[in-house]
């Protein structure tokens, strides 16, 4: 029975014409395009700084890594700081655990723009043109990633379980 009003309710909405939001559409873009970026930079050989990387495997969009981005991120913009560390000390690692994903690898990238809204191609080609931030794209035992954005704050989180 649950099925079938799981699937009821897909092709109901489904058939709703415009039944995102705005908002929605846009957020729901922006991961799109986030992965795809990722993905195409993952798929040939890049150097990151002086380290040379051979093609990685494409990597999949996780909403636990999402979320603890999006919250980094809105963090950021209301106590005003552009850290990796929160201004109450917690990191990366505390924060992905937080949102149960329990990670054997972890990795963050993050990102601010002011006066302008970047694309998120933009955005990956900033984290590419930088060498950790390039390093941590391409690092081949990532099998998950996300992007959080809260007004005009980025965070990226990688992980593999």
């Amino acid at each position: 029975m649950r099925k079938y009003l799981l699937i009821l309710f897909t092709a109901a909405a489904m058939s709703c014409g415009n039944a995102l939001s705005p908002e929605e559409e846009t957020i729901l873009t922006s991961k799109e395009e986030f992965l795809k970026y990722v993905n195409q930079a993952r798929a040939k050989n890049r150097k990151c700084g002086s380290q040379n990387f051979a093609a990685a495997l494409p990597i999949i969009w996780n909403s636990s890594l999402e979320k603890a981005a999006y919250l980094h991120s809105k963090d950021m913009f209301e106590n005003k700081y552009f850290s990796h560390i929160s201004k109450n000390g917690t990191d990366p690692g505390a924060r992905i655990l937080a949102q149960n994903y329990p990670f054997k690898f972890y990795a963050e990238n993050i990102y601010a723009a002011a006066g302008f809204k970047p694309s998120p191609a933009e955005i990956i080609e900033q984290w590419l043109n930088s060498p950790m931030h390039c390093v941590n794209i391409m690092t081949s035992h990532f099998k998950e990633v996300a992007v959080g954005e809260y007004n005009n704050y980025w965070t990226q989180l990688f992980g593999s379980k």
